[in-house]
This record gives structure tokens, C-alpha cells and sequence, in this order.
């Protein structure tokens, strides 16, 4: 991160290649709009760049692209005329298994349909730890400093998160 705070767009794409996979997944899942992901992205992390001399080694790069991706994503729903999907809206494409049949990767899109419209469904607070915890992967103590709260209050989220998806998701 030196080297980014320095100007150097080799040590940048460096860190665009550690982290712009875990960023798209967390985006296209929270937007349920693969443009808006893309744009969203592309934003984090121009602004990223912009920002350099703002980071602070005392946050981990991650949890700060976090940051400013899921900031991004709360500017996206308070923007009027968003372009944003309800439960029928667009769905990440489903990860199937090259080897799999034509029956298993339908019920992998099937599923991954159906989880989508229920992550959607959550509450935002919710959705947005879910996401930031089981998409992204990363820890409770991270997902409270990208969120602005304790990590308590991300575990009750978390935990009322999923209880809700089963809900939602009833037998699959």
C-alpha cells in the first residue's frame, strides 16, 4: 500500500488483482445488477487511487475497499431511479461444476435464484452483513469496522440474517 500511496500502478494492480473478485461478488450480490456491480467496481476503485494518501496502515487494505464499496452501494439505494432489482431481478450466474449434468447445473441455478431473491428480501442491515460476512468472507471484527458498529450488534445482525433466509428459504 506504500507503493499505491507513492503513485505506483504497478503495486495498484496488484492490489486490484487481490481483491476485485471478493469486491465484484460482494456488489452484484447486494445489487443484484451485474452493470451496476461493474460500475460500482470501477468506482471503488478509482476512488481508492484518488484517496491513497487517506489510508491509514492501522485499517487492512481489505477492510478499507470494504469501506468504500459498501458506501458506494448505500449511495446507490438512496439515488433515485437506482438500478436496482427486486426479487425477480437479475441473479448473479450460477457457478455449476463444468462436469455436472444438464439436471444439476439447472438446480444450481434454480437455488441460486432462490437464495438470491431471499438475500434480497432481508433487511438492509441484515443483507449488508450477510453479505460482508458469508460473500465476502470476511470476520465479525472487520464487518463492524466497515459497518460503523460493534461486533456484537454484527453477530445478532448475522444471526437474525440467517435465521430469516430459512425462513424465507423454507425445505429445499
Amino acid at each position: 500500500m506504500e507503493a499505491v500511496q507513492a503513485g505506483s500502478t504497478g503495486a495498484f494492480q496488484v492490489l486490484y488483482d487481490r481483491h476485485h473478485r471478493a469486491l465484484f461478488t460482494f456488489l452484484i450480490r447486494a445489487l443484484g445488477d451485474r452493470r451496476a456491480a461493474e460500475d460500482l467496481l470501477q468506482e471503488t476503485f478509482l476512488r481508492a487511487f484518488a484517496r491513497r494518501a487517506e489510508y491509514r496502515p492501522a485499517a487492512a487494505v481489505r477492510t478499507w475497499l470494504f469501506t468504500i464499496a459498501r458506501n458506494l452501494v448505500v449511495d446507490e439505494y438512496r439515488r433515485p431511479g437506482a438500478r436496482l432489482t427486486s426479487e425477480g431481478g437479475q441473479t448473479p450466474e450460477a457457478i455449476a461444476d463444468p462436469g455436472a449434468s444438464p439436471l444439476e447445473r439447472a438446480e444450481a441455478t434454480e437455488l441460486g435464484r432462490r437464495l438470491g431473491a431471499a438475500v434480497r428480501r432481508l433487511p438492509p442491515a441484515q443483507r449488508e452483513v450477510l453479505l460482508l460476512s458469508r460473500v465476502a468472507g470476511l470476520d465479525v471484527s472487520e464487518v463492524a469496522e466497515i459497518t460503523g458498529t460493534s461486533p456484537g450488534a454484527v453477530r445478532v445482525a448475522l444471526h437474525r440474517a440467517l435465521r430469516r433466509l430459512g425462513e424465507l428459504l423454507g425445505p429445499v
